[in-house]
């Protein structure tokens, strides 16, 4: 089981740095949603907290009932708050779920429309919103696990009094998602579609996100006091595939109380980022505090916290 995360970290770290993925919007669909997918990277599809809500509504049904929020600071030039919460509600072991994610940022207000995570490295004139708002449901049919979601998503900005270049930006759309999920040996197998929605544009204020296929496996084990975990997943768009994977290793010394060190790689999508990234988590009885950070090419690293209550 260890051979297809190996396989995809490999594939991340020997990325070419010129190979830039093509650039959509929102913004705020190209930062990880949370400190633990931050460091594991953002391998979620198949994940098993309520942050799985922004990547598989079908996996809200093993999420856990926490309540989470996530603070990242990718840059000097932007701030993002995420929270999301899941809880159940009857027949068919049906799940129900909401997120919420909002970017405040600055860039350069000569950058090129749609903006990219580089253009967060350094602060500008431009002031600008991304928002993500999302609600979900799953069922358990036959052993399958299977979401839907309906998400309204959005990019603002807007120059500063008296910069030297107008910008004015205002495009938001409703878009869905649909996933499924199944245990599958001793792991799960999670596949979604993501931005199902229209694809022409009525007018300047429509927002067109290509569709994304996300496919991925998981599994956990115990070895002697360590908790091992471990995440794979490709991402697929349109002139656009990136494999992704992370680890994650917990050790409990006493009941209620875990550490959690973490590691993975992605397939960067802009020349500056680096594919590694490293977090831990602490769970101290009901209160669980995580941090990560990535990496990016002569800058400091962006820096992830979540705080999570259950």
């Amino acid at each position: 089981m260890l051979r297809p995360l190996a396989f995809l970290s490999l594939c991340a770290v020997a990325a070419p740095a010129f190979a830039q993925a093509p650039a959509i919007p929102p913004l705020i669909l190209h930062l990880p949603s949370s400190a633990r997918t931050a460091a594991l990277g953002n391998a979620w599809v198949s994940g098993r907290d309520q942050d799985v809500i922004f990547y598989n509504p079908a996996q809200i049904i093993n999420a856990s009932r926490t309540f989470g929020v996530t603070i990242d600071h990718p840059g000097p030039g932007g701030t993002a708050v995420s929270v999301a919460s899941s809880y159940a509600a009857g027949k068919y072991s049906l799940t129900l779920g909401w997120g919420a994610r909002l970017l405040n940022f600055g860039v350069d207000s000569a950058a090129p429309y749609p903006y990219t995570v580089d253009d967060l490295l350094t602060k500008g004139s431009a002031n600008g919103q991304s928002m993500l708002l999302t609600f979900a449901g799953a069922i358990v049919y036959r052993n399958l696990r299977i979401g839907g979601a309906g998400k309204f998503v959005s990019d603002r900005v807007s120059t500063l009094p008296g910069a030297p270049a107008v910008v004015s930006i205002d495009q938001h759309a409703w878009l869905g998602d649909v996933g499924v999920a199944r245990n599958l040996w001793i792991g799960v197998a999670a596949f979604s579609v993501q931005n199902l929605g229209r694809t022409t544009a009525v007018d300047a204020t429509t927002l067109l996100t290509p569709r994304q296929f996300l496919a991925g496996y998981s599994l956990s084990k115990s070895v002697g006091p360590f908790d091992l975990s471990m995440f794979g997943q490709a991402t697929m768009r349109k002139d656009w595939w990136a494999p992704g994977g992370g680890l994650e290793v917990g050790y409990s010394w006493i009941e209620g109380y875990t550490f959690t060190a973490r590691v993975g790689a992605t397939r960067p999508e802009t020349t500056r980022e680096q594919p590694i990234a490293v977090g831990f988590g602490l769970a101290a009885d009901r209160l669980t505090v995580e941090y990560a950070a990535r990496f990016f090419e002569g800058t400091h690293p962006s820096h992830t916290v979540t705080v999570r209550w259950r």
